[in-house]
């Protein structure tokens, strides 16, 4: 027999509903919709038993209307891509829990009260922009938040920091988790502003922090005790541009005296063309 009379195919709609519903794991809501609705009944009441689905805003949601009426309550996370109006988003997605904003929105009191976690993108939004939102949930308006993610995957911002930080007025006593991840330089100052918005936070992850300032181990220690003293995890990379002073300690015994979660310590140095760049990886 051939190597060609060997071959066997298997349609789609023949494999078991398993694999169907492991599809949601790769596909937006939006996707699968576009995909599957329509082609016969067993591939409609597929779609109609998935949960835990994710839906990219692309649009104007009122455009996407028929989608997300399929899906309702299903819809637990949305991604905002388009410069939507918030009371369509929160009307709509009654049921969110987790919300990526990568476009400005107006955010009101009643807006998103059932949101858990906060992802917001700045690599595509003005910093003012960005400022409004960052009141919304520093205002104590959200009482379920528990997750905020700060994310900033360019090299350059677009405006500055500090207007921006000054901004934000009140505090997230719900947050318990923050992930900063940015890209571009940022003064030491600004961290520390934005960990003192969150007095009851429980773990903070630091994918990258570059900065310019002068900074010794002692320093982070001392944000950490003053401004979040219930850390239970710390998982740090700080990165020092332009030659600057770094002071590591290379006692395990040293680090757990400046923090508790001072465990494991890891510094490095780079050769730049401006001079050198010093990295140092803190972890509980």
């Amino acid at each position: 027999m051939s190597n060609v009379q060997m071959i066997q195919y298997s349609c789609f709609e023949n494999l078991p509903n398993e694999i169907f519903h492991e599809l949601k794991s790769y596909l937006t809501a939006n996707d699968l919709y576009l995909a599957f609705f329509g082609l016969n009944t067993r591939f409609n009441e597929l779609l109609r038993s998935l949960s835990n689905l994710h839906f990219e805003i692309r649009s104007a949601v009122d455009d996407q209307r028929t989608a997300t009426n399929f899906f309702g309550s299903s819809i637990v996370s949305a991604s905002v891509r388009h410069d939507s109006h918030a009371a369509s988003i929160s009307s709509t997605f009654s049921h969110l829990r987790s919300l990526t904003l990568q476009r400005a929105i107006r955010l009101t009191s009643t807006t998103f009260s059932t949101i858990e976690r906060v992802t917001l993108d700045l690599s595509n939004m003005r910093l003012k922009h960005a400022a409004c939102l960052c009141q919304w949930l520093f205002s104590g308006h959200g009482q379920s938040l528990r997750v905020f993610h700060l994310v900033h995957r360019k090299r350059r911002a677009v405006g500055h920091w500090k207007p921006w930080i000054d901004s934000i007025r009140g505090q997230s006593s719900t947050l318990k988790l923050f992930i900063y991840d940015i890209q571009p330089t940022i003064e030491w100052n600004v961290f520390v502003r934005f960990l003192s918005k969150m007095p009851n936070l429980e773990r903070l992850v630091v994918k990258k922090l570059n900065t310019r300032n002068r900074w010794a181990q002692c320093n982070l220690a001392e944000t950490l005790k003053r401004n979040v003293p219930n850390l239970n995890f710390l998982s740090v990379r700080l990165t020092f541009l332009n030659n600057n002073t770094l002071t590591i300690s290379n006692d395990d015994d040293d680090d757990r005296r400046l923090h508790p979660l001072f465990t494991h310590v890891i510094s490095m140095k780079q050769r730049k063309l401006s001079g050198f760049n010093s990295t140092v990886i803190i972890s509980s």
